[in-house]
């Protein structure tokens, strides 16, 4: 993985990349401390028109509801992540399987309709164990 990342980036891509990540943190750095100000201000509006107790929850409050909407955000960006490496695994397995079932339906019939019975009653359990802890 390392190694296609390093064949991707030569020397100078390399530079212009390490300035920008550089250039981007003093933005960043700059932008925080642009919003501390702005806060420190809109906080004294709200301790002039309140007192300082209560701008204090206030602004509490609404940090504590910031975060958790964002926590919310990224866990569910993290849940919806694309899972190439599964599916490829999933296609491994299934491709096996009827590898599998084509050489028991060879040699013995009897057996492949035996482990359809099977694995069809292994499903049906299944299927019924999710649907009553949905409920």
């Amino acid at each position: 993985m390392l190694r296609v990342f390093f064949n991707l980036i030569d020397g100078f891509s390399f530079r212009y990349l390490t300035q920008r990540i550089v250039l981007s943190l003093a933005g960043l750095l700059a932008l925080l401390l642009g919003a501390g100000f702005l806060l420190a201000a809109a906080f004294r509006v709200v301790e002039d028109a309140l007192n300082v107790i209560d701008a204090a929850l206030i602004f509490g409050a609404g940090f504590i509801v910031i975060a958790l909407g964002l926590f919310g955000a990224a866990s569910m960006v993290w849940n919806r992540r694309p899972r190439p490496m599964l599916a490829r695994a999933r296609y491994g397995v299934a491709a096996e399987v009827l590898r599998l079932a084509q050489t028991m339906i060879r040699k013995d019939p009897g057996k492949a309709v035996l482990a359809a019975l099977i694995l069809g009653a292994i499903t049906e359990y299944t299927t019924k164990r999710q649907s009553d802890a949905r409920d």
